[in-house]
């Protein structure tokens, strides 16, 4: 057999890891916030979304120079902007996901399942900013995600929810994630990239919490100390940090692109499964039957979009 199959092969098995990896991530992305939202109360979930993400890409971006020391090296224009591009991107979807999460009617396995329709979003951005005509599986599965976002979280009373639009929207924004990943890491060094995407969107998330005027009554000594002393947080903070950043990002901007962005649109819908399987083991999610027909719904539309229309090599 030939040295690409082999690569691809790798390819899938590496990416199948960042989904597991992910998949603890969104679980983290709830107790870690749930932790500050302990000492802060629930009426500053924005504030709290955006300080949890700028505490846990501060840390990444001091972690990665120790673990993967040639993330400092080859700094060029390119990989330095790549990497700004790339972090913004990863910034708004995050910023979108973990605001969704702090909703009460939001649980980490429908998040997660809504988030998935980045398969869906994918193709489509790819024609607006590629010219990439979306097969028949695309727009075969554009109703099916339709249905499966409305009734993930029961009957919709008045339209979906606040907080399955944020998710949707972190969604569009890992779609554009997924095609600008498949473009800047064909160039450049892959490493510095990622150095670069982690720190990036330390500064964005620090900035967004900055922007509060309500933030800086936040920081004061015994609010800080009470965050300090949280076992939860930090050790959402710390897994979120190193693994399902810097860890995760590495392998994804370095073995994503031995794939098509459609292949690796398809699979990242494995990332709901594993996030509801340890929700429901971790945080006793409830597995209800619109929770299986939605989740259902929005895996046919992510199959559909992959391999409906598909031309046979």
């Amino acid at each position: 057999m030939s040295e690409v199959p082999k690569r691809e092969r790798l390819a899938v098995a590496v990416l199948l890891l960042v989904c597991l990896i992910w998949a603890g991530a969104f679980v983290a992305l709830e107790t870690g916030p749930a932790a500050l939202r302990a000492v802060w109360g629930d009426e500053r979930d924005y504030e709290i979304s955006t300080f949890f993400l700028a505490v846990r890409f501060g840390l990444a971006a001091l972690f990665m120079p120790l673990i993967l020391p040639r993330s400092l090296r080859h700094i060029s224009r390119f990989n330095v902007g790549a990497g700004a591009l790339l972090g913004f991107t990863f910034g708004v979807h995050l910023l979108l996901q973990v605001i969704g999460l702090a909703y009460a009617d939001m649980q980490p396995g429908q998040a997660a399942f809504l988030v998935a329709l980045f398969v869906v979003f994918a193709p489509l951005f790819g024609l607006v900013f590629q010219g990439r005509k979306p097969r028949l599986g695309v727009l075969v599965g554009i109703p099916l995600a339709v249905a499966g976002a409305a009734f993930i979280g029961g009957p919709p009373q008045t339209g979906l929810s606040v907080a399955a639009w944020l998710n949707i929207g972190a969604a569009a924004a890992y779609g554009v994630q997924i095609l600008l990943t498949d473009q800047v890491t064909r160039k450049g060094d892959t490493t510095s990239q990622t150095f670069w995407m982690i720190s990036s969107c330390a500064a964005m998330c620090g900035l967004a919490f900055a922007a509060s005027p309500r933030s800086w009554d936040m920081l004061n000594a015994g609010d800080l100390a009470a965050i300090g002393a949280s076992f939860d947080f930090w050790l959402a903070e710390i897994y979120l940090a190193l693994v399902s950043s810097v860890i995760a990002l590495a392998l994804l901007n370095a073995w994503q692109k031995e794939v098509s962005p459609n292949h690796a649109a398809i699979i990242f819908t494995m990332t709901p499964v594993f996030t509801t399987v340890l929700s429901v083991l971790l945080v006793g999610e409830e597995v209800t039957p619109w929770l299986v027909f939605g989740a259902a719904m929005i895996l046919l539309a992510n199959l559909s979009a992959e391999f409906i229309g598909r031309r046979k090599s």
